[in-house]
């Protein structure tokens, strides 16, 4: 069995290595606390009254696309927002950021141009970037790999674990700003075989389809953080890596998406252009959902009128006794992450 078919990665082999791996790791320190469980979209380091989040991500395959047109100044912006949508989730601040850049070898215009997305997404973000690392690896990297690790703070008291999620209450999708930066290696290998090139017009689209691509993925870090001071969010969901079912991560309960958000052009034509199922898409892509969160059908109005002015939201759906992650209007169950 592949780690990769069709261009797609095979979820169930990435579940049993990562899974493989922490099984190795026994050791703690005697004065070291976690708060929760491991594995989350951040992991939370208990610091009496305040608890740190830790966390790290990367930009993937999309840096393959940057470099074919030779334009890197929006990859540091997704770099920045993949690491702190997910320190979000669990209702902490990122603070501080450092990068990782993995080079085959080095250029100064790419530096300058990575150098202004990192910039404009630490502003987004209202982060600092304290540090990183540039590596030169032509051994081992071919083309250009960036993440990072991202540090926040939150009150022990305002973490928001999932656990109060309950029977009828509603589920809000954030929307995104396109593709984000995860499913790259199936888009490309899409677009391949359909022949369309970085300069060709997307179908659909006035632009060139490098311009739909690096579209930047959304930071959603001043809204969630703004929102939690005037509503009570029982749950926050990132929706990167394994689409829609990162909602299930929240708590282990039924989230019916009955009324899902119309996707982006650019998913419709993947779809389409690489015969691929709802269910292979809503697993891959975001399809318009950037980010996820539950809060109390009581408080739909109040959610609305703050947020309606400031992003893309919409009701999509409810969360019922159960569990697992159903879109009814397109037949599509998902049952765990991997």
């Amino acid at each position: 069995m592949r780690e990769v078919k069709d261009g797609i990665i095979n979820r169930k082999m990435q579940g049993e290595f990562v899974s493989t791996f922490l099984r190795q790791i026994k050791f703690k320190r005697d004065d070291f606390k976690n708060i929760g469980f491991f594995g989350g979209f951040t992991s939370l380091i208990d610091l009496g009254n305040f608890a740190i989040s830790f966390n790290n991500d990367g930009v993937g395959t999309k840096t393959m696309i940057a470099e074919e047109v030779n334009r890197f100044d929006t990859i540091g912006i997704d770099c920045i927002a993949m690491n702190v949508n997910d320190a979000i989730t669990v209702g902490s601040e990122p603070i501080a950021i450092v990068d990782y850049l993995a080079m085959k070898d080095l250029d100064d215009d790419i530096a300058r141009q990575l150098g202004i997305g990192f910039n404009v997404g630490a502003q987004i973000a209202n982060i600092s970037i304290v540090g990183g690392e540039t590596a030169v690896v032509p051994d081992i990297v071919n083309h250009i790999d960036i993440s990072a690790a991202v540090l926040g703070i939150v009150q022990k008291s305002q973490i928001v674990d999932g656990e109060k999620i309950r029977d009828g209450d509603i589920v809000f999708s954030l929307g995104s700003s396109g593709i984000h930066s995860n499913g790259y290696t199936t888009i490309r290998k899409i677009l391949k075989e359909n022949e369309i090139g970085m300069a060709d017009k997307f179908p659909g689209e006035s632009k060139k389809t490098s311009e739909i691509l690096l579209e930047p993925t959304r930071i959603y870090v001043r809204e969630v953080l703004d929102i939690m001071s005037i509503i009570n969010i029982k749950g926050m969901a990132n929706i990167t890596g394994g689409g829609f079912k990162n909602i299930g991560r929240m708590k282990d309960l039924h989230y019916v998406i009955d009324d899902p958000v119309e996707p982006q052009n650019v998913f419709n034509q993947i779809m389409k252009l690489g015969n691929l199922t709802y269910s292979q898409m809503y697993e891959i892509f975001n399809m318009g959902t950037g980010f996820a969160m539950v809060i109390d059908a009581s408080d739909r109005v109040d959610f609305l009128n703050i947020m309606r002015n400031r992003i893309p939201v919409k009701e999509i759906g409810h969360v019922e006794n159960g569990t697992g992650v159903s879109i009814p209007k397109y037949d599509v169950e998902f049952s765990g992450y991997y």
